[in-house]
């Protein structure tokens, strides 16, 4: 793969490195074909203004796996760190150093070095820190066993301080060196998505454009208050078994929102229940399964081999 990296050259000390892997401790043991080697949760949109029992219970279901890929939009409506303080830290908090986080625009500041971006690095009362650390508008990876997971700021389409060219030429040079046979990717803005509050994200195409191309398993987002899964399909929308499998998982606690309009290749969607997605990582394969919380009964499950 021809790399891109004339963009990169300012940003080679930072857009360039990989953060130190999670603890020895918390590394699962790979196991034979087929087996059981993870579980990851995923969602974003989570805590609203004040106390909540939705939030509360996302979080205890979140708390039973391994690792947790945040999507973004953790404290409404600011961000601000007496939000979290009391709001966010009293439900969320103990999670926090299992979270893989990725930020959005509004509500978390534009990924700026802003309270969202401490928060996460040990800001906080508690001093709760993610995995890694965070930097402003930077992308990063890591592998856990044998899959990849791809972490972008989909945020530099709606703010200063990098740009989607910058990311695209990053992300280009990631998946030329990890060629793992399962990968995901997460960010927060859609591309994949039926219309609720919000459309499809689309300055963000040259990233799914790769991501494609390379055979990335699952693409996880959130921004739409709603839960969705999509078939394999490709960035123009297209089905293609080789394409990545999409997921809207943005039931965190935050108000839903209404579906207004299905998308190509929408196999299943719910605007009225909260939960977590779990998904059980295989050495070749993976299981997804989206749970319910605050007595809701819609649930959506399966399997797929890695492409």
């Amino acid at each position: 793969m021809v790399l891109i990296i004339g963009a990169l050259a300012r940003f080679a000390g930072v857009l360039g490195s990989r953060p130190a892997p999670a603890p020895a401790r918390d590394e699962p043991t790979a196991g034979t074909t087929g087996a059981p080697m993870m579980h990851v949760a995923a969602v974003g949109d989570i805590h609203p203004e004040g106390a909540s029992p939705v939030a509360a219970a996302t979080a205890a279901e979140a708390a039973k796996a391994d690792l947790i890929l945040g999507l973004g939009d953790y404290q409404y409506e600011d961000g601000a760190m007496w939000k979290y303080i009391a709001y966010f830290d009293n439900d969320w908090g103990p999670n926090v150093p299992k979270i893989y986080p990725v930020f959005a625009a509004k509500h978390d500041r534009g990924w700026t070095d802003a309270d969202p971006l401490k928060y996460f690095n040990g800001g906080g009362p508690h001093g709760y820190r993610s995995p890694v650390t965070l930097k402003p508008y930077t992308p990063y990876s890591f592998d856990r066993g044998s899959w990849h997971f791809i972490a972008l700021p989909d945020t530099c389409a709606r703010t200063r301080g990098c740009r989607i060219d910058e990311i695209t030429a990053w992300l280009q040079r990631d998946l030329a060196i990890h060629r793992n046979l399962c990968t995901i990717a997460f960010w927060h803005e859609p591309y994949f998505t039926s219309t609720g509050k919000h459309g499809p994200e689309v300055t963000i195409k040259p990233w799914v454009e790769l991501l494609a191309a390379n055979h990335v398993d699952v693409v996880l987002q959130a921004h739409n208050h709603f839960y969705e899964r999509f078939a394999p399909q490709n960035a123009a929308r297209e089905a293609d078994p080789d394409g990545p499998q999409a997921f809207v998982v943005g039931t965190g606690g935050k108000g839903l929102h209404r579906l207004t309009h299905r998308a190509p290749n929408s196999v299943t969607r719910n605007d009225r229940t909260y939960g977590v997605l779990q998904v059980t990582l295989r050495e070749d394969s993976y299981d997804w399964e989206f749970v319910p919380v605050e007595g809701g009964t819609y649930t959506d499950r399966g399997s797929m081999s890695c492409r």
